[in-house]
């Protein structure tokens, strides 16, 4: 029998409802979820803890670990791309663990479906009240009062609240999340081309190598990016001084969300490369498989990045 549920932050509305829908008894509720689904007041100690992480982009669960583990499973079934980030143990308590939860973009559009069946629901509202709940307040009222608009405001909230901002600072940085190990830098760049919901930022670059395509980075080098937002691909074109093509780098990921400073996508660790004159190739497909392997991605996500691949070879023949 699932167990009782406690649910705070951002998401409570959209996960109260996907909780509710799948047999879970969601207690101790705010006012204004128990309003919003009629629900009553119940005090009732519960067997499972959920609330955000602290940087909002996913939650945090807590509880039993079968408990747990029971949830991040539904999770799964549910929202396509939700990713295990960290287990562990509570300091004082070893019957009690501790998960951190990623809800990359498409989780998040997901969520957004789920609310706007129960409330006036902009497209990104979960990515949005990240960004700024009182602009996102001020839109969904106007959605509110006027439900027709939605496709309009959609936009106009899109643009005024993410394009606007990301295309007059004119510098873009790719926040590259690791469902596992240890997080990566922000790549970095300037904008170089803005068409949205397309964007190509360079990169310049002094050592190293170039991941995947095992060749040396040279004084001069310069790289292209492209990103669209939704995207399950981001291209990497690398260039020497003398803008010679030194080779092409496809990371395979969940879907693309701009925000005003960038980007952010959740790495799913298959990548296609292709140097000139050669044949692309996929690479690290046996790191997606551990993900799944270790229910850190549900089998799903996996056959899901798997197919992007093999369709981004087929493309690239």
């Amino acid at each position: 029998m699932p167990p009782h549920t406690k649910i705070r932050g951002i998401h409570s509305t959209a996960l109260t409802k996907i909780a509710l829908d799948g047999g879970y008894r969601v207690v101790d509720s705010s006012p204004h979820i128990r309003e919003r689904f009629g629900l009553p007041a119940d005090d009732t100690a519960p067997g499972l803890v959920i609330h955000d992480k602290n940087d909002r982009h996913g939650i945090v669960l807590m509880g039993e670990p079968e408990r747990v583990t029971q949830f991040l499973t539904f999770l799964q079934e549910n929202l396509a791309d939700a990713t295990l980030l960290q287990l562990e143990s509570m300091e004082d308590s070893d019957s009690v663990v501790k998960a951190a939860v990623e809800f990359p973009g498409a989780s998040k559009s997901k969520l957004d479906e789920v609310r706007s069946t129960i409330c006036p629901t902009l497209a990104r509202h979960h990515r949005l009240r990240i960004i700024d709940s009182h602009g996102l307040e001020r839109f969904e009222q106007t959605l509110a009062g006027n439900p027709d608009a939605k496709e309009r405001l959609d936009t106009e909230a899109f643009k005024e609240m993410i394009l606007l901002p990301l295309e007059k600072s004119g510098l873009f940085k790719l926040e590259h999340i690791r469902p596992c190990g240890k997080p990566m830098r922000p790549r970095k760049g300037a904008i170089w081309d803005a068409q949205a919901p397309r964007m190509i930022f360079h990169r310049s670059f002094t050592q190293g190598r170039y991941d995947g395509l095992d060749l040396p980075i040279e004084r001069g080098d310069y790289g292209l990016t492209e990103v669209e937002e939704g995207s399950w691909v981001v291209k990497h074109t690398y260039y020497s001084v003398t803008k010679q093509l030194k080779g092409e780098y496809y990371n395979i990921n969940t879907p693309v969300e701009f925000y005003p400073y960038g980007a952010r996508y959740l790495d799913l660790e298959i990548d296609v490369i292709r140097r000139p004159g050669e044949k692309p190739t996929l690479i690290d497909e046996e790191k997606l498989a551990i993900l799944a392997k270790e229910g850190r991605i549900s089998r799903e996500l996996r056959s899901r990045a798997l197919a992007v691949a093999e369709e981004l070879l087929r493309s690239l023949q």
